[in-house]
Parts: structure tokens; sequence; C-alpha cells
């Protein structure tokens, strides 16, 4: 986590964070960690059109973003396909998460959401919808170079430690119930 969060403000002196919900089909036996993989490969190509789209024309030097994240798979009290992700994009270009009732950064929301649904698809053979979800519609801003950042990393720090929950069955290994981005 602090690898993640570090290489990001590194290139992004100012961070917005979103948490999502991912979930798949209860029946689902394919292979998620590659469906982790092709959603994340397929997001980033689609939200650097975006940022193409609104900064085409404009002096903004880099219209253009990559993504980091963290994931985690839900407890093991939930008897579902469930995983928590951590998506961290360039403040600068993405200033919302968006819900449909705002202006551009609604399309953020919907981006994640339809290629979250048509990632799994291709691996399910089966139409999904509505897979993923923003538990609160609410992102999380870091500004490193505002004086309140010192309060923001410590909040955003308890935030996100909390989806690190011991590996939910004793058989799984680490790298299969916890993922990240890496440095590029």
């Amino acid at each position: 986590i602090d690898r993640v969060l570090t290489e990001t403000l590194n290139q992004y002196p100012r961070i917005y964070a979103v948490h999502i919900n991912l979930n798949l089909p209860s029946d689902f036996e394919g292979d998620y960690l590659a469906v982790f993989a092709h959603f994340f490969r397929i997001l980033e190509s689609e939200t650097n059109e975006l940022c193409k789209d609104k900064y085409t024309g404009r002096t903004y030097q880099n219209p253009q973003t990559v993504i980091r994240y963290i994931w985690t798979e839900a407890s093991v009290s939930t008897s579902d396909h469930h995983h928590h992700l951590i998506l961290l994009f360039d403040r600068d270009l993405f200033q919302n998460l968006g819900t449909g009732r705002e202006g551009w950064g609604r399309f953020l929301y919907k981006k994640v959401r339809k290629t979250w649904d048509r990632v799994v698809e291709a691996s399910y053979s089966q139409s999904c919808s509505g897979l993923a979800y923003s538990p609160t519609n609410e992102g999380f801003e870091l500004l490193s170079d505002a004086e309140v950042f010192p309060l923001q990393l410590n909040e955003f720090f308890y935030r996100i430690s909390r989806l690190a929950k011991p590996i939910a069955n004793q058989n799984d290994h680490r790298n299969k119930s916890f993922g990240c981005s890496h440095d590029s």
C-alpha cells in the first residue's frame, strides 16, 4: 500500500482516490486474476480517451493518466465473490467520481462500472450488469502541496488499512487475496 501511494504521489502531487466494490457472479469459476488484469488495461485506455476528449486544444501538458490501484478480497464472512478496489488518479485530471448528476466526472463512474461488467461478461459468457459500485459515491483527495496533507494522509491510510484483513481462506495464497499496481 505504501509503495503504490508513494509511486502515485511521486508522479502526481495531487491524487483523487475512490473506493469501488467489485462483484463477480456467484457461480463464476473463471480466473479472476486475469479478469482484474484485463479490467485495468481497458480502464486505463478508456480513461486516457476521456482525458484526450476533455483536454484536446487546451494547454494541459499531460492529458493521459496512469491509474494506480490496490485491491483486496472481501472478508471470509461474505459468501459472494466480492473485492474492494481503491483507484488512484491524477487529481488535476479527475476531480470527482460522479454519480450521473454532475458534469464531466460522471463519465468516470460509468466507465469503471461498464468496464468491469464488460470484462466479467467476456470471461463469464453471460450478460452482466451492476457488478461494480461505489459504496459511498465519494472520493478522497490527497494534496501533497497543501498544508493539511499530513492529516489527509493519516485519514487515507486509516480508511484503506481497514481493507487489509487476514487471508480469507487458509488454503489461499496471499497474492490471490491482495493485489496492486506496479511501477511502469
